[in-house]
């Protein structure tokens, strides 16, 4: 017989995009005219940028820039010297089937980065950055029902699932001018930085979200070229961003990103007359996605009471998200300073990088390294740069059994006590937890009504049941229902714990 069940189409999310991908950088650069020669190469710092995505068929097509930034010694030695310059990058990932128009979350980092002085002008640079990108979109999935048989027994599980409703994605352009603090003397040069963005609270109202954050600015900069002095500005500028979102709804599940796409930094005159303020730009992208939670039944197993059947199976995969986070964890750390005596440390700064995270038993699991790296004048007034790299492992309460997560540094301090360097790092841990289901569900159902089961002359069998059995392996068994077999016997579950003599109704 043709299959009994009865199929019902649901519109299910699926990852068309979820892949990570390598782009190298190769360039050989000459310093510009006002830079000094290089004598030694202290640390390079290539920081990725997206400018254009766009979607072609079944391929996201990225290109960026990366910004690689050189600080690096003169032949004194005593004075820090900074170049920059860019590296175009593009990157291409293949997806499963054609996808238009849907966003795509992406994250960059620094894979690795090699610099190495090829003459007294000339900079050699090779390394690699890592692009992360996941798309997904609302597919449709045909799943089973059982049909009206009153034969048919089917053993079914509930599964909660999401589907994604609507999305949003805007570019955010942020400008400020920020005023040196008091106690710092006024710049004659930058020597460049850094600059972060990190989500700091998200709130979905009925067709809009707002996304709020911070954007983090530290510069390292010089007020005397010829004495080499240095100084630090650090900055928390704060961001905020209405979304129009066609189905976002109070309550239901949603995810938020931002990924910064530029960012500017340049000294100007404050009403003093001098360089006291830090003119600062970025623009952001700022992304939102909202879900509509579902139920569906699973149906497992299934059996005839009157003739044996044959099975068709496939596997299938739900997502749920489970909710989004935005902690900030402040990480206690003590270095060893190198040995030898130390006139002052010129800059510190922490780079995440190697994350592992997991979702288990009620706790997110995440760790991973910061590079700790420090730029220091020795006892003889030249300048040293020196790297650590930290372990750390941070757990927080989840739900679920999937996480995906991302850490920003967004304030560090320290100070020095005896020979130790004391780090008080403050990280933004974004949380994304999710429930992701697979089981093996059926599919088809056939009836075998040409070698159809004896037929039974009573009406009720008794049954010898040892402990552990389940109700549904005896009523498959006795080719009856096993809701028949509990309530005959005054049964409450679904398991035997300990042997039983059962009374059996079979169907007539």
């Amino acid at each position: 017989m043709d299959n009994l069940l009865k199929k019902q189409t649901i519109s299910v999310s699926h990852y068309a995009l979820d892949c990570q991908e390598e782009c190298a950088i190769s360039g050989d650069y000459t310093l510009p005219e006002y830079c000094p020669d290089v004598a030694t190469v202290l640390k390079c710092l290539v920081t990725p940028r997206v400018q254009n995505r766009q979607w072609s068929g079944e391929q996201l097509l990225v290109d960026g820039v990366a910004a690689v930034r050189v600080l690096y010694l003169d032949e004194e030695r005593r004075c820090l010297r900074e170049a920059e310059f860019t590296q175009p990058f593009s990157c291409t990932m293949r997806t499963e089937g054609r996808v238009d128009a849907v966003p795509a979350a992406l994250e960059l980092s620094t894979k690795y980065v090699n610099c190495r002085a090829v003459g007294p002008r000339r900079l050699e640079v090779r390394g690699a950055i890592a692009l992360s990108a996941r798309a997904e979109c609302a597919v449709d999935s045909e799943f089973t029902l059982a049909s009206e048989d009153p034969h048919l027994y089917t053993r079914c599980e509930t599964a909660a699932f999401d589907t994604p409703v609507g999305s949003s994605e805007k570019v955010l352009a942020i400008s400020e001018s920020l005023d040196f603090p008091e106690t710092l003397p006024p710049a004659e040069m930058l020597l460049g930085g850094d600059c972060r963005a990190a989500i700091r609270e998200c709130r979905v109202l009925t067709g809009k979200a707002i996304v709020k954050g911070q954007v983090y600015f530290h510069q390292l900069y010089t007020d005397d070229l010829n004495a080499g002095t240095t100084h630090c500005l650090d900055f928390a500028v704060p961001f905020s961003q209405i979304l129009d979102v066609d189905g976002a709804e109070d309550g239901q599940p949603h995810t938020a990103h931002v990924l910064l796409l530029s960012d500017t930094e340049r000294c100007t005159v404050g009403p003093d007359g001098e360089n006291s303020v830090l003119e600062v730009t970025a623009k952001l992208l700022v992304q939102f996605r909202a879900y509509r939670r579902c139920e569906v039944p699973l149906l497992l197993d299934a059996y005839h009471g009157r003739c044996p059947v044959t099975v068709d199976t496939r596997d299938v995969s739900l997502r749920a998200h489970m909710g989004c986070r935005w902690e900030n964890t402040v990480l206690p750390m003590q270095l060893e300073l190198p040995a030898g005596v130390l006139q002052e440390i010129l800059d510190v700064w922490a780079q995440p990088q190697g994350l592992d995270n997991c979702c288990e038993k009620g706790t997110a699991c995440i760790s991973g390294r910061l590079l700790v790296c420090m730029l220091v004048r020795d006892g003889d007034g030249q300048i040293a740069y020196y790297e650590r790299p930290e372990e750390y492992r941070l757990e927080y309460p989840c739900s679920g059994n999937h996480l995906q997560a991302q850490v920003t540094v967004t304030e560090l301090h320290y100070r020095v006590v005896d020979n130790n360097l004391e780090l008080k790092v403050t990280l933004c841990v974004a949380l994304e937890m999710g429930q992701h289901t697979t089981r093996r569900m059926i599919q088809n159902v056939r009836l075998h009504q040409d070698a159809p089961y004896g037929e039974q002359r009573a009406t009720t069998l008794l049954y010898y049941a040892q402990p552990g059995e389940e109700l549904w392996e005896i009523g498959r068994k006795c080719h009856t229902s096993p809701d028949w077999i509990r309530q005959e016997n005054d049964l409450s579950g679904d398991r035997l714990g300990q042997s039983s003599v059962l009374i059996v109704p079979i169907v007539s």
